[in-house]
């Protein structure tokens, strides 16, 4: 007994001195104002998308192996950040979340490589909005406002496990909550009845996106501040980001419209008054995403290759008070062998002291915009160039 009892009181020292340590603070990406650090070194790197890291990992065989790869190789390229989506895209891929032990341990795997690559890791906690709906069998307006909804428990839930598993793992840059999510808001009047959207049903998913998929600006800022605040109560180690795309030229007025669909293009404060409502405390940090036409063609800009419009996001995230990155950009490479626009994208992160930008999509032959050292080497060099230009002493304030 009274061996017993030593053990046990050893045992209860060590949990108390494991948990009693903190981690050490300045391994974790901190935002100062609007510029981000890494310790005492700010933040400056242009590095990649690989959307089906954790899907290789959690496939294993040869997709892991390819995965590996990738890592390995986007370390030894300086490409030392890598985001991709942290859960399933379809509910097929979700098939072995009950089994904590295969799940979970494929994404213990992935983070122990990317540790060992010294890459860091951006997980999107819920790419696909429809995916907790649709294994729910419900829709994506129970998610968002309704807390006892079976969809959004499964969020809970996932949020819960993927932010208390690696809260204290400086491997992680940051969370982002979403994918885009903001471009599917405000657009019911386009169907209204409904409409065919991610529905390959072999895939797990709903045969029908109904009136109730659809949802508002006004309704998606209070579900994201209240699921970033329970992200915080989690995890005070890490920043917090929507993983936005860029709002459409004419977000606001589309808000604004109560459904009848305003394409009027937003003018520079009605973009930051759309960019601060939409990234609310705790959310630290603004997401764009910026690629040709879709993300430059506002402001009175009508030329596919400018990037004009990053000088205006950087203005208003100054005046915001948020520090903001590209979480995707790139170019259809074989359309344009030139590369005028990501040239152009990536002398301007340098002028304008963007301090993260991420591009689409690393060594992922099956997916568009491919980037990868062998089929876009012109790519990778322009990349390599920004990073040897962002580390020069003096390169920017």
């Amino acid at each position: 007994m009274r061996m017993a009892s030593v053990v046990v009181a050893v045992s209860c020292v060590l949990l108390t001195s494991t948990r009693a340590a903190p981690p050490d603070r300045s391994a974790f990406l901190q935002r100062r104002g609007t510029a981000l650090h890494l310790g005492e070194k700010r933040l400056r790197l242009v590095a990649v998308n690989k959307f089906d890291l954790f899907l290789n990992f959690l496939e294993g065989g040869e997709r892991r192996r390819q995965a590996v790869q990738a890592v390995e190789e986007a370390a030894r390229r300086g490409f030392t950040a890598m985001r991709f989506t942290g859960v399933g895209f379809y509910p097929k891929n979700m098939r072995r979340w009950p089994n904590e032990k295969a799940y979970w341990g494929a994404f213990d795997q992935l983070v122990q490589q990317a540790k060992r690559s010294s890459v860091r890791l951006i997980p999107v906690i819920h790419w696909n909005t429809y995916l907790f709906p649709d294994m729910a069998g419900e829709c994506v307006q129970d998610m968002l406002l309704d807390p006892d909804s079976r969809s959004r428990q499964y969020l809970w839930l996932y949020t819960h496990q993927i932010v208390s598993r690696y809260k204290d793992e400086p491997t992680v840059l940051f969370w982002e909550l979403t994918n885009e999510m903001n471009l599917g808001a405000d657009l019911a009047f386009q169907s209204p009845y409904g409409r065919s959207a991610l529905n390959p049903v072999h895939e797990g998913t709903s045969y029908m996106r109904v009136r109730r998929d659809h949802f508002t600006t006004e309704q998606m800022i209070p579900f994201l501040k209240e699921w970033a605040t329970f992200v915080r109560s989690l995890d005070g180690n890490h920043l917090i980001s929507t993983g936005f795309a860029s709002p459409r030229p004419a977000a606001q007025h589309l808000r604004l419209a109560s459904g009848k669909g305003d394409w009027t293009h937003d003018n520079e404060q009605e973009l930051e008054t759309y960019l601060r409502d939409t990234h609310p405390d705790p959310i630290e940090l603004i997401s764009i995403h910026f690629y040709p036409v879709h993300d430059n063609l506002r402001l009175g800009n009508t030329d596919k290759r400018s990037v004009a419009a990053l000088e205006v996001f950087k203005r208003v995230s100054e005046r915001i008070g948020k520090p903001f990155y590209i979480g995707e950009t790139g170019t259809d490479v074989p359309m344009q062998p030139g590369l005028p626009f990501l040239g152009r994208v990536l002398d301007e992160v340098a002028r304008l002291d963007i301090p993260l930008t991420l591009i689409w999509n690393w060594m992922s032959p099956s997916r568009d915009r491919n980037v990868d050292p062998v089929q876009t080497p012109q790519v990778v060099r322009l990349m390599e160039e920004a990073n040897r230009r962002l580390q020069r002493p003096g390169s920017a304030p």
